[in-house]
């Protein structure tokens, strides 16, 4: 997998696939999202292309709070090449990038950018300032481009839903089981956090 340290990177992909997200802890959810981005941009002979954020935004947006990272980052991107992706793009998180509207980013970042040709996105997931581009607002940007928009389902297990903010509560918890079953792999406690 080739990495590339920011949109403006000049990041030669054609017209790619994209996936974009956080993915700490790279868990089941995130995985059933990257197969998906794998399978599409096969399909249609292009690159599979990850955007994700560091630090995790919510360590800009949030500091001081009790927030921890699953994984660092070099352990998300392992993750992330396993199932493989072709790109990964790591875009430095800010308070000045924060606070682009999700039309802003799709239309400058991923669309002016990266080219994309269809965009993977999990059922929670929201882009743009204060998370204000949901599904159907991202879609109508996407469509305006000819670019199409595809839902990954989300995922339970054992009626819980695999996100990553229940595998840091069940950290929290020291539920190691619980967050090893959610992530898809073992998983150690650091009784330090």
């Amino acid at each position: 997998m080739q990495v590339y340290r920011g949109l403006d990177s000049g990041i030669p992909v054609g017209r790619p696939v994209v996936a974009v997200g956080s993915f700490d802890g790279v868990h089941l959810g995130h995985r059933q999202i990257l197969q998906r981005l794998v399978f599409c941009a096969r399909e249609r002979g292009v690159q599979s292309v990850v955007v994700t954020f560091d630090p995790h935004p919510q360590q800009v947006l949030r500091p001081g709070s009790d927030f921890f990272t699953i994984n660092p980052l070099h352990r998300n991107l392992e993750l992330i090449a396993a199932e493989g992706v072709d790109v990964a793009v790591i875009e430095p998180f800010t308070l000045d990038f924060s606070r682009l509207t999700y039309a802003e980013f799709v239309e400058e970042y991923l669309i002016g950018r990266l080219h994309a040709s269809a965009l993977v996105m999990g059922p929670n997931h929201a882009l743009g300032h204060d998370r204000a581009g949901n599904h159907e607002r991202i879609r109508q940007v996407f469509e305006k481009h000819q670019v199409e928009v595809l839902e990954i389902p989300e995922l339970t297990f054992r009626e819980i839903g695999v996100h990553s903010s229940n595998i840091r509560n069940a950290i929290k918890n020291n539920d190691e089981a619980l967050a090893s079953e959610l992530l898809g792999y073992p998983y150690k406690i650091n009784r330090n956090q």
